[in-house]
C-alpha cells in the first residue's frame, strides 16, 4: 500500500512539474536554446531585463553583444541573448548563445559588482541544439549527452560516454 501511494504522489508530481519543450515563440524563432526565462534570437534585437534593482539592456548588433552599452563580446550573427538564473540567488545571469559552422555554445554572465563577468561556457561541434534546466546547460551530439550543471562558484562537466569538455575554444 505506501508503495503504491508513493508511485501515485511521485506520477502526480510529474505531471505537476514544468517539461523542458519547445514554446510556440521557440518554433517560431527556429532557436537553438530551449528553456530560458526570456531571450530574443536572430541577427539584432535588445533584451530588457532587472539583474536585482538595476534595470538592463542586452543588445545584440549583428554579432556584437552588449549590456547598458558596455561590450561583452563578439562572434557569429546567429546568436540568441536570454536570462536564466543558474546560481539560485534570485538575479538573473545573462547567456549568450551562437551557433557557427555547425557548433552550438553558450557564454554565462553574471553582475559582479557593477560589472559582467563570464561565469562560464559550454558548447560542441556538430550539436544542433542547448537545453537549459535549472543549474544545468545540456547538449546531445550523436548518443552523447554533455551537461554543465553550476555548483557554488562554477559550473562542472560531465559526459555520458566519458569523454573531456567538447566545448570549443575562442
Amino acid at each position: 500500500m505506501r508503495q503504491l501511494f508513493s508511485t501515485i504522489f511521485i506520477l502526480f508530481l510529474c505531471i505537476a512539474g514544468r517539461a523542458q519543450t519547445r514554446s510556440y515563440q521557440d518554433n517560431a524563432s527556429k532557436t537553438f536554446i530551449i528553456g530560458l526565462e526570456s531571450y530574443i534570437y536572430g541577427t539584432g534585437g535588445s533584451l530588457d531585463f532587472k539583474a536585482g534593482n538595476l534595470p538592463c539592456t542586452a543588445l545584440s548588433d549583428n554579432g556584437s553583444v552588449s549590456v547598458n552599452g558596455t561590450l561583452l563580446e563578439n562572434g557569429s550573427p546567429d546568436t540568441a541573448l536570454g536570462i536564466h538564473d543558474f546560481t539560485g540567488d534570485g538575479i538573473p545571469e545573462l547567456v549568450v548563445a551562437r551557433k557557427t559552422d555547425g557548433s552550438v555554445y553558450a557564454t554565462v554572465y553574471t553582475l559582479d559588482q557593477g560589472r559582467w563577468v563570464s561565469i562560464g561556457r559550454a558548447g560542441a561541434k556538430n550539436a544542433g541544439e542547448i537545453r537549459v534546466f535549472r543549474q544545468v546547460i545540456s547538449i546531445r551530439r550523436g548518443e552523447a549527452l554533455y551537461s554543465w550543471t553550476w555548483h557554488g562558484k562554477a559550473f562542472d562537466f560531465k559526459a555520458s560516454d566519458g569523454s573531456a569538455d567538447p566545448t570549443p575554444t575562442l
